[in-house]
């Protein structure tokens, strides 16, 4: 969830803390029912917030010299989380490591060769370094992997595309095992769920289980457990630096890769600065782990998809980047969210919520923003537990709590929708084209235009039920238009398009 350095609301701690040192133990401190003063100040500032729910809690992640310094401002918290709970969880819990991740996915494309195909989409920030003669990076030589999972596996199909991924964040090590979760139990219960098998015959799911293996690495080898970002080398000193010439705690090294994407880069709740738990870094897509996905996410135009993170038991969806940002497709992607967050059972009861992302906090160059805001892909940010890091009885619940929200995400691919083909009408060959649906696509708020993918000239449309007016059109063709388009609740509408030649 949302991280900010301390900078704007602590300054008279860190007046009294001048001293550069090295690492600081943290803690979580939780503020129940903040008032708007509370609310507002943290917010506002780059303070490291760990989770929000308005009117109930708001936890903010401090120093134990913080700490102490605010027992003194007459607050009423108290402490959540401390640095060796994180420990403990991460031993007692078993989380995966890189390796252990790696050898897995081979054993499943070993055990499932014709459902599941690894594919290296990437390396890591590390592995870069490394390969550059950066002998202290020599550890951290980590390739991005992709897991493909389909009944022709080895085929490019005319069916649409559904991506799961976890560990943007170097400290919510809970996504990657939930990502992994699904990815198993859709392979296991090919042959024994006809469910399960109707989705793999239909669709294909490509699963990104560690976006971060360098910062994943970081935390379980417990050289920082509050490390969030990757390891970009921003001091250029040839090595990791994580807690030093920092006044908080909060090392010089490192890009927020949920801050990264190119998509309304730098916009919102990100930082310039590299010592910045959130450093949105020097470009938009500047970092090889988002490149991967963003090559990824433009290979395989994905109708859907949910990337995981922790915590706070969130449902949310686009936009992020701005305050009262609506997107065209806002009312049925809040639909569908509103299907997954009943879908899912808190921890401590209840249900999980869900709201557009700015709602909870605006912040921009994130992977939902920038998978809907080029493609129009229905991307989720669930965000898990009640901690960063779970402790061992609640990792299995969680992971089967979260099954059920991936399987309503793949149960709305077969209502609710139109879908069809944009062909030439003399030769027949596939056309990528413009599909404008009145209503939606003349939002104010700017989505790049929807169109058909240009292998088969499929296109995808998830929306409520009701009659819409589409406009199918292409430079060179003549456009055209239905008025009356009914898009019923149970089962997908079809309309095949053959565009003339003007």
């Amino acid at each position: 969830m949302k991280s900010r350095n301390i900078w704007t609301l602590l300054i008279m701690i860190m007046a009294c803390f001048p001293t550069v040192g090295l690492a600081r133990e943290k803690m979580v401190i939780r503020f129940e029912s903040p008032d708007a003063e509370v609310t507002d100040r943290y917010l506002s500032s780059e303070a490291d917030v760990a989770a929000f729910k308005p009117g109930q809690y708001l936890d903010v992640v401090v120093t134990s010299q913080e700490y102490e310094q605010l027992l003194t401002q007459d607050r009423k918290f108290r402490v959540i989380q401390t640095e060796s709970t994180q420990k403990s969880n991460l031993k007692v819990a078993g989380y995966r490591n890189y390796a252990e991740i790696t050898a897995e996915l081979q054993a499943l494309a070993q055990k499932y060769p014709l459902l599941c195909r690894i594919i290296d989409i990437g390396d890591s920030q590390g592995k870069i370094y490394s390969d550059a003669g950066k002998y202290n990076y020599d550890a951290m030589k980590h390739d991005i992997w992709a897991v493909k999972v389909s009944n022709h596996v080895d085929t490019t199909e005319d069916e649409p595309a559904v991506y799961f991924m976890g560990g943007h964040h170097a400290r919510e090590p809970i996504g990657v095992e939930v990502t992994m979760a699904i990815l198993n139990y859709f392979l296991d219960h090919y042959e024994s769920d006809e469910t399960v098998r109707q989705y793999l015959n239909n669709t294909e799911i490509w699963f990104v289980p560690l976006v971060n293996p360098d910062g994943h690495q970081v935390v379980l080898d417990e050289i920082d457990v509050w490390w969030r970002k990757n390891i970009r080398d921003n001091n250029e000193n040839d090595r990791y630096d994580r807690r030093l010439i920092s006044h908080n705690g909060y090392g010089v090294d490192g890009v927020d890769l949920n801050r990264n994407y190119n998509f309304e880069w730098g916009v919102s709740d990100t930082s310039p600065f590299p010592r910045s738990l959130i450093y949105g870094g020097p470009a938009g897509g500047s970092e090889p782990e988002v490149q991967a996905v963003q090559s990824l996410m433009e290979y395989r135009k994905f109708i859907a998809g949910i990337s995981y993170h922790s915590y706070g038991e969130l449902v949310l969806y686009p936009y992020g980047y701005a305050t009262d940002a609506y997107a065209p497709d806002s009312n049925a992607m809040s639909a569908l969210a509103a299907d997954m967050a009943k879908s899912i059972p808190g921890i401590a009861g209840g249900n999980y919520l869900f709201e557009p992302g700015w709602a909870l906090y605006p912040c921009s160059g994130t992977t939902d923003d920038f998978s809907y805001g080029n493609y129009g892909t229905f991307a989720y940010t669930i965000e898990l537990a009640t901690q960063f890091i779970p402790p061992a009885d609640q990792v299995q619940q969680i992971c089967q709590d979260n099954l059920q929200g991936a399987l309503v995400v793949m149960d709305r691919l077969n209502r609710a929708m139109l879908t069809g083909h944009v062909t030439d009408d003399t030769a027949g060959l596939p056309i990528t084209a413009e599909v404008f649906i009145k209503g939606i696509d003349d939002s104010p708020i700017y989505r790049t235009p929807y169109t058909s993918e240009p292998l088969f000239g499929r296109y995808y449309r998830l929306l409520l039920p009701g009659t819409y007016q589409v406009t199918f059109s292409k430079t060179g063709y003549v456009s055209v238009s239905y008025d009356t388009i009914v898009i019923n609740p149970d089962n997908p509408t079809l309309l095949d398009i053959k565009l003339q030649q003007i």
